[in-house]
């Protein structure tokens, strides 16, 4: 092979079709690997939570540790789950008109980024209604959804960069994180305004793209 082909960008196959039933976790169509790699990170959140439980001091209730661990399950797992092609894939493309009322909301990402209150909780149920820290996050979430949809496709990623950077700052510098959640907002501008408005191209796994052609 010359140095010329070596330098040649590899061929890919992008694909935005899909089929089966509505996976809103790793999206519709996920190869095995990405459910792997989705559900994984997911059930990490039961693992971390578990040992704080066990080992750590954080003077919480068990419904407190219960209620953490689903909130880290949505969370860490988004992280992952949200940059896999299959769910930029799902979420990326306009409803079809066999799916649900449910699709369609949560496809929308104004509404999707809304939903995600885990700061109000947080606030409220970890931190004796620590309305600045719930409604600051929250707000600064919305905001940085909003601004990255208005951007331009081709600056995207890199405002989302930016609004990650800053709230990575703000959390260790500005707003004492929540004992016990001190990954929470960084995570949260990871699974939302990078990996869920952040459009980018679904690619196949090799053996799907053999088995299209």
């Amino acid at each position: 092979m010359t140095q010329q082909e070596q330098n040649q960008p590899k061929v890919v196959r992008i694909n935005w079709s899909y089929q089966g039933t509505s996976d809103f976790v790793v999206g519709t169509g996920a190869a095995a690997g990405e459910k792997i790699l989705g559900y994984s990170a997911g059930f990490f959140a039961f693992f971390f939570y578990s040992a704080l439980y066990l080992f750590g001091n954080l003077g919480w209730d068990l419904w407190q540790y219960l209620l953490a661990i689903f909130l880290a399950f949505d969370v860490m797992g988004g992280v992952v789950a949200n940059s896999l092609n299959s769910c930029k894939r799902f979420y990326h493309t306009a409803p079809k008109p066999d799916e649900s009322w449910l699709v369609r909301f949560l496809k929308n990402p104004h509404l999707f980024s809304a939903i995600h209150i885990h700061t109000l909780i947080v606030g409220v149920l970890f931190a004796n209604f620590d309305w600045f820290f719930a409604l600051f996050w929250y707000l600064l979430l919305l905001i940085a959804t909003e601004i990255v949809l208005l951007t331009p496709l081709y600056l995207q990623r890199p405002v989302a960069m930016l609004f990650i950077l800053a709230a990575l700052l703000i959390n260790i510098y500005l707003i004492p994180p929540v004992a016990g959640f001190e990954w929470l907002a960084p995570a949260l501008f990871l699974k939302i305004v990078y990996g869920h408005v952040v459009r980018e191209e679904p690619y196949r796994p090799l053996v799907s793209v053999l088995s299209e052609e």
